[in-house]
């Protein structure tokens, strides 16, 4: 085994042992208070349709785009590019911001979206990013036989064809910071918001989350779907935008570390 095998091995042993660790405390928390995660009530707001509108167009686009395109054939990126997505991603965050804040004057606390209680919501976005762990790890090797050879997700491959410091900085930029703010104001926020309004919390968690993993493509969807699970549970409990975040990038953080160990 090479030395760039044993430290893959290395990290991918120690996020089972993380993730297990997790799930014990959690099956513990479980038995003694009935709960994984304290119930936060809160008000339910007032939906802009515009926003709802711009959002469901947006998620479809990516559902057309992540489940046709075929396996194996993502196309090539450059730092260009990933420097250009940035962009697009924060301005589009900032659209939605926007569209969610701007209308009567809303607060953008009525969608979880506060720096309040921060150190409790980075703690339970870090929990729930290592819980994730395991089960996705049994789906992705439950598919591994479906999958085309080096198979693997663009920002990926390119940091693993250039391993410049500018580059893994743009990549971290995109998938760790840029991606789960997006994701997460789209899926979480106002998908999921959204349809709590319209239907229970367990459908609105459950149609969120296949939307929201299958954006990836059917295979790494169905592999993804746990995160999925896991990120609309949280936020329906607790309604807590950082913690989703937190947890959707540091998932993607564990992913870059893998491919840099790969060196």
């Amino acid at each position: 085994m090479s030395s760039a095998e044993h430290a893959q091995v290395s990290i991918v042993v120690l996020m089972i042992a993380i993730s297990s660790t997790v799930w014990w405390m959690w099956w513990r928390r479980w038995k003694r208070f009935g709960e994984i995660w304290h119930h936060e009530p809160t008000a339910t707001p007032t939906w802009n349709p515009g926003v709802v509108f711009l959002a469901l167009a947006i998620i479809g686009l990516f559902l057309i785009f992540g489940l046709t395109s075929r396996s194996g054939e993502s196309k090539p990126i450059t730092v260009e590019h990933v420097r250009g997505g940035c962009l697009e991603r924060a301005v589009l965050a900032a659209m939605l911001l926007g569209l969610l804040t701007g209308v009567r004057g809303r607060s953008a606390r009525e969608f979880g979206i506060t720096w309040a209680n921060w150190r409790q919501q980075v703690s339970v976005g870090l929990e729930t990013a290592h819980a994730s762990f395991l089960p996705v790890l049994t789906l992705m090797m439950a598919t591994v036989l479906l999958r085309q050879p080096g198979e693997k997700n663009a920002l990926l491959v390119l940091l693993g064809q250039d391993r410049s410091l500018a580059t893994l900085a743009w990549v971290v930029v995109a998938a760790v910071v840029l991606a789960p703010l997006v994701e997460e104001l789209l899926f979480r926020v106002i998908l999921l918001g959204w349809l709590k309004t319209k239907t229970t919390s367990s459908h609105a968690i459950g149609i969120s989350s296949l939307a929201f993993a299958f954006i990836h493509g059917p295979l790494d969807g169905a592999a993804l779907l746990p995160l999925a699970l896991l990120l609309g549970s949280l936020y329906d409990r607790q309604q807590r935008f950082l913690s989703v975040v937190v947890a959707h990038g540091f998932f993607n953080l564990w992913n870059i570390a893998l491919t840099m160990a790969a060196r």
